[in-house]
């Protein structure tokens, strides 16, 4: 995997986050505090819906928000048209649509990105994402919409959520040639 940046999440009764570099052995650069994550704890065996943290690693996705950003990092910029589909039974579970004349909506349920303040900017976690559709994929209820973003409450819907100002550091701090990755564990 060669990955030279790592986002460890350490899920505790005080959860923080690590944010470590590969110099001949892993380094922590910063701890980040206030952190938030699913109102049900973390699982090794996430749903679809049951506001639980899927426990594992991962690679780090795009970052994604509302705004206009300059950043070296993949960023996709969150529109009226953009929304994550969360129908298991869709074509495009667990992937981000613009939904436009080529895009006709062919889902029963998804998340509307732009109505949610969380997005403000925040990663995609790579999570129960699948680079094509198949049939083996219908009805996978896995869970979908997982990311990294900014912290509005207590806990997230299965989220990982911490501050504006870290996530923005977090922004700044990733490089796509470091291959980074987020661990997601408990103590």
């Amino acid at each position: 995997m060669n990955i030279k940046q790592l986002i460890t999440v350490n899920i505790d009764e005080t959860p923080t986050i690590e944010l470590k570099i590969w110099n001949d052995g892993w380094q922590t650069e910063k701890v980040l505090t206030e952190i938030a994550i699913g109102k049900n704890g973390a699982t090794t065996d996430k749903r679809e819906g049951d506001f639980k943290t899927p426990l594992g690693l991962f690679k780090l996705g795009s970052a994604f928000g509302t705004s206009s950003i300059k950043t070296d990092y993949p960023y996709l910029k969150v529109t009226n048209d953009s929304y994550w589909v969360d129908d298991s039974m869709s074509p495009n579970y667990n992937k981000w649509v613009e939904l436009n004349k080529e895009n006709i909506k062919n889902w029963q349920s998804a998340e509307h990105l732009i109505d949610y303040d969380e997005y403000k900017l925040g990663f995609i976690i790579e999570y129960n994402t699948t680079e094509q559709y198949d049939e083996l994929n219908k009805g996978n209820d896995k869970g979908s919409a997982i990311f990294l973003h900014i912290k509005t409450k207590d806990y997230t819907s299965g989220c990982i959520a911490t501050t504006e100002e870290n996530i923005k550091y977090i922004l700044n701090w990733v490089k796509t040639e470091n291959n980074p990755y987020i661990l997601i564990k408990t103590n």
